[in-house]
């Protein structure tokens, strides 16, 4: 659920009509790195997840509160704001307009994975 510790700030539209994305604060304190997250970020068993937006898209990814260290646990999407976690499913709605929704199985990226998937990234 959504919850206190969350604020936003600077909440800015993404393309001429896209969603407004705004810098994520957990308890004041904002996660590491220079990303925009679409809200809302959800707070679940002791784990804040959000839509960060990348380049041509958004990824979902888990922030720990306590360190606001990100781990992605998506592909790049083309849209991905936040519904609800469901039996171990991130859910989620897949176009900006409407209500089509989509799940994402809760499983981090390995090491090896998050590597090669930020280098790829960076082309």
């Amino acid at each position: 659920m959504t919850d206190e510790r969350l604020n936003w700030d600077d909440i800015l539209e993404v393309g001429k009509g896209g969603p407004g994305c705004g810098l994520l604060k957990i308890d004041g304190r904002e996660p590491r790195g220079s990303y925009r997250y679409l809200p809302p970020a959800l707070l679940h068993e002791g784990k804040v997840y959000a839509s960060s937006f990348v380049s041509g898209g958004f990824m979902i990814c888990i922030i720990d509160p306590e360190t606001l260290a990100r781990q992605e646990i998506s592909p790049r999407l083309p849209y991905a704001r936040l519904k609800a976690i469901e039996n171990g499913e991130v859910v989620y709605f897949d176009h900006h307009s409407g209500d089509s929704e989509s799940r994402l199985a809760i499983t981090p990226q390995k090491p090896a994975l998050r590597s090669l998937a930020a280098r790829l990234r960076r082309r």
